[in-house]
């Protein structure tokens, strides 16, 4: 370990980073790599309940109009199910299954569970209380399939006009600017000719303040993205990922000596 990190601080090393320095850029490649590995599982799970959430829509305003037509809660959900080849038509073909065994009410309770979504499990708990009450079951799915559609297109709207600052602030904060710092002080730093003079700088103390101000750095930008598109809940296990970005380009652009 020890030898590994003495040919790192013979290769990378420069003033100021040295051999603990660079302990800690591993640790957090260590880290990156386990929080990238908890992380995919989660994008990828939030991935599949966005996909849920968009196509929710249409299947409310799909069963409203086959229960206007006279059929049945079961074979209304059963031919939408068919109709749709998407991971939405899978899980209401198991519901329509699980139907048969155990009613409407559970089968759609479990189907709301299977989809991990909050906005899901609200919408079929309001329609289990209005099949209970003999409301109008249609009429309800109509209003929340356009209520819910009106969320939808306005969370897609935010989305749309936050999603490039919030990149900016995450790329240009964990990798352009440690870039950009690095090339500066490698390039203008060090000793400086003036005439017959020459100052010399000692760079140890800012390239080590460079080095923990890019931890910070990584840090800041992943939970500004975070928060700006409502994504806290994976920002812990991204934080190591881009801070280890940010000591990278920033180690890595010291290096240059023109």
């Amino acid at each position: 370990m020890f030898r590994m990190i003495d040919t790192l601080e013979e290769s990378l090393g420069v003033d100021g980073i040295g051999g603990t320095s660079l302990l800690i850029w591993l640790a957090m490649g260590v880290l990156g790599l386990v929080g990238g590995i908890i992380y995919i599982p989660q994008k990828r799970k939030q991935e599949r309940i966005t996909e849920l959430e968009n196509s929710w829509p249409d299947v409310l305003a799909d069963l409203a109009e086959e229960l206007r037509a006279g059929m049945g809660v079961e074979s209304a959900l059963d031919a939408i199910a068919r109709s749709r080849s998407d991971r939405m038509g899978v899980m209401l073909r198991d519901a329509v299954n699980d139907m048969r065994d155990n009613g409407f009410g559970n089968a759609m309770k479990t189907f709301a569970e299977k989809s991990e979504s909050p906005m899901i499990s609200r919408i079929v708990s309001i329609l289990n209380v209005a099949l209970a009450s003999s409301g109008s079951i249609a009429t309800t799915l109509e209003k929340i399939s356009d209520e819910f559609w009106e969320i939808y297109m306005l969370k897609k709207e935010r989305l749309m006009k936050t999603q490039s600052n919030a990149n900016f602030i995450l790329w240009f904060g964990s990798i352009a600017c440690p870039v950009i710092l690095g090339a500066i002080v490698a390039i203008f730093g060090g000793d400086i000719s003036a005439g017959s003079t020459t100052l010399s700088f000692d760079m140890s103390g800012l390239n080590s303040a460079l080095f923990f101000y890019m931890v910070v750095m990584g840090t800041s930008s992943v939970w500004m993205e975070s928060v700006i598109l409502q994504k806290t809940k994976t920002a812990i296990w991204r934080t190591p990922i881009f801070v280890f970005y940010s000591l990278t380009a920033l180690i890595l652009s010291l290096q240059i000596n023109l």
